[in-house]
């Protein structure tokens, strides 16, 4: 791939050896300061997410809603025709803030494209889907312990004021949710899916898998720290205190696969099973099928929990051993980082 715009091979931020290289890793986001490239990414995504997509989303439902839309967002559990224009609002926002602005951010401040997310293919992909689909299932009973501890924590009294904020928020935010997701057809879940499951995947990975953790491995030059820090602004950017930690793990795994294949594909397959294996455990459960509630915050029993976190040990040891590009300079890069 060819870019407008040369690297600048004799910057000070890059290792010598990888600097005087004849070519570089199409992963390579920015000739910037890590740091800076850093902060300019998460400001275009405070504006372009925070700010920008959830005014796109206000007007979508401002325009599909009748009646007076806050009151019916204050307590959306009275109005369940909310649901259409909820998600609609939700793909429109995702649309514009974590795809379009993101890519235009790197078409005109970067001379690059989307595609350097996208350019190293795993030989077997079908393969890799369903190793991800286990891991995923995988890491969701592995977590559950934690899940359950995440949702019952208690604070001291000096933080009060804080744990009733989060709290509060905790609970719109799950009113959302049934809103979405009670008494779902077919038809409504397979909307839900593409929202909630696909668009969603495809829109936070590029912005905090993509972009984001590509910096922070690039400044920290080493690629668990970059995960890890980049897991937990994924975290934190849903605003709910009660999730943070089982959030943050979700989020590294998501980073392990993106960094250990090198295409974000595998890192979206893995978002879209977690949030699709959560809609359609939902739908089954609705309709009597299953016993287990997904969204319950129970931890699953120990002898389900140790068997999931070898299982899922072992699978992200086969990924992480047979997804790695083929030696190549750049991998020889993302080896040094």
């Amino acid at each position: 791939m060819s870019f407008s715009r040369p690297i600048a091979w004799n910057s000070p931020y890059l290792p010598a050896k990888i600097a005087n290289q004849d070519h570089m890793t199409d992963n390579l986001l920015s000739d910037r300061p890590p740091f800076i490239s850093f902060l300019r990414i998460l400001g275009m995504l405070i504006i372009g997410f925070g700010l920008i997509g959830q005014i796109v989303a206000v007007i979508i439902l401002t325009l599909m809603v009748d009646g007076d839309l806050m009151s019916a967002l204050s307590q959306p559990a009275e109005h369940p025709e909310l649901r259409n224009a909820i998600l609609l609002s939700q793909a429109a926002g995702s649309l514009v803030g974590l795809i379009l602005i993101p890519w235009l951010y790197l078409k005109t401040s970067e001379n690059r494209d989307l595609g350097i997310f996208f350019n190293k293919q795993p030989r077997n992909i079908a393969l890799y889907s369903l190793l991800i689909l286990a891991a995923t299932v995988g890491l969701a009973v592995s977590i559950s312990p934690v899940v359950e501890w995440n949702a019952t924590i208690t604070f001291p009294e000096w933080m009060r004021g804080f744990q009733e904020l989060a709290m509060q928020m905790e609970k719109n935010a799950e009113e959302i949710i049934k809103v979405i997701t009670d008494n779902m057809t077919p038809v409504d879940l397979a909307f839900s899916l593409l929202v909630v499951g696909a668009l969603t995947a495809v829109g936070e990975e590029i912005a905090f898998r993509g972009m984001l953790q590509t910096e922070l491995v690039r400044a920290f030059r080493n690629p668990h720290l970059g995960i890890w820090i980049a897991a937990a602004v994924f975290s934190a950017f849903h605003f709910q205190f009660f999730g943070f930690v089982p959030r943050l793990l979700i989020g590294a795994f998501l980073g392990y696969l993106y960094y250990w294949s090198g295409n974000l594909w595998l890192a979206i397959l893995g978002h879209f099973f977690n949030n699709g294996l959560q809609l359609v455990g939902l739908y089954l459960y609705q309709r009597g099928n299953i016993a287990f509630d997904v969204e319950g915050n129970t931890a699953a029993p120990v002898e389900a929990v140790i068997p999931s976190i070898v299982l899922t040990i072992g699978l992200l040891y086969f990924i992480r051993n047979h997804s790695r590009r083929d030696p190549s300079p750049d991998h020889e890069f993302h080896s040094q980082l």
